[in-house]
């Protein structure tokens, strides 16, 4: 009687060839690693996965993060950076939240590192439920944007750097050491000329699902918290390396 199957010590050698070294494989993988790597970055913090320190809206709800890209790019905000850069970062941020003040800096050397590379766009998002100054602040910075362009950032700045001491007494000072008119400042402040410009910011986050802050939309993908430098660092790379792949 011929058995079935040959006995295990006379079976023929068998060469195993391992599947990560065939050229297909590995030309598959780097397609994979192009093709899935962007989004994989950005799904790191969608709303159930959230960096760590972030400011929540009271009273929001995680939801599932959606597939389309936020619209929240604008041109009439303050912006920094290259005006034709292939990244651009959009911040909804509040001036009293301790989070944004832990972001700012790290922003501030992710702008230094990738100077044609990157544009940030600031956007108001005054979490006024919790943080009582942030609304004022947020005016001050725009108030003083509205004499000088550039001094919406030194306010920006000093405000996050100075978060301990935010109230009227600290702005007008502020605006005074800038060599803004203390008068026009002042006044635009009573006045609140620029509260209607932050409200549209905060509309304007709330559609697009901000829930806290900071949260930051890179080219439309939304991400949230006080984001390290070396995952900005491998967010921004693999972003230049999609862009310009296509």
């Amino acid at each position: 009687m011929i058995p079935d199957t040959l006995p295990t010590s006379v079976l023929p050698p068998i060469k195993v060839r391992r599947l990560y070294r065939r050229p297909w494989f590995i030309a598959l993988a780097l397609l994979a690693a192009l093709w899935f790597g962007v989004p994989a970055l950005f799904k790191l913090f969608t709303p159930q996965q959230t960096a760590p320190g972030f400011t929540s809206l009271p009273g929001s709800t995680s939801t599932p993060a959606e597939d389309a890209l936020a619209q929240v790019a604008t041109t009439d905000d303050p912006t920094i950076g290259s005006p034709v850069a292939p990244v651009v970062i959009v911040e909804f941020g509040d001036f009293q939240c301790p989070f944004c003040r832990e972001a700012a800096p790290i922003m501030k050397e992710v702008l230094r590192r990738y100077p044609e590379a990157v544009r940030l766009i600031y956007r108001d998002f005054p979490v006024a439920s919790i943080h009582t100054q942030a609304v004022a602040a947020a005016e001050a910075a725009n108030c003083a944007a509205r004499q000088k362009a550039d001094s919406f950032w030194k306010f920006h700045d000093a405000l996050y750097e100075n978060q301990d001491q935010l109230g009227a007494e600290f702005y007008l000072a502020l605006a005074g050491s800038l060599g803004l008119d203390r008068d026009k400042f002042q006044s635009c402040l009573e006045q609140h000329l620029t509260l209607a410009e932050i409200q549209d910011d905060y509309t304007s986050g709330l559609e697009a699902g901000v829930q806290g802050t900071p949260t930051w939309f890179i080219n439309g993908h939304k991400a949230e918290g006080a984001l390290s430098l070396e995952l900005w660092d491998q967010v921004i790379v693999s972003v230049l390396k999609n862009e310009f792949s296509r």
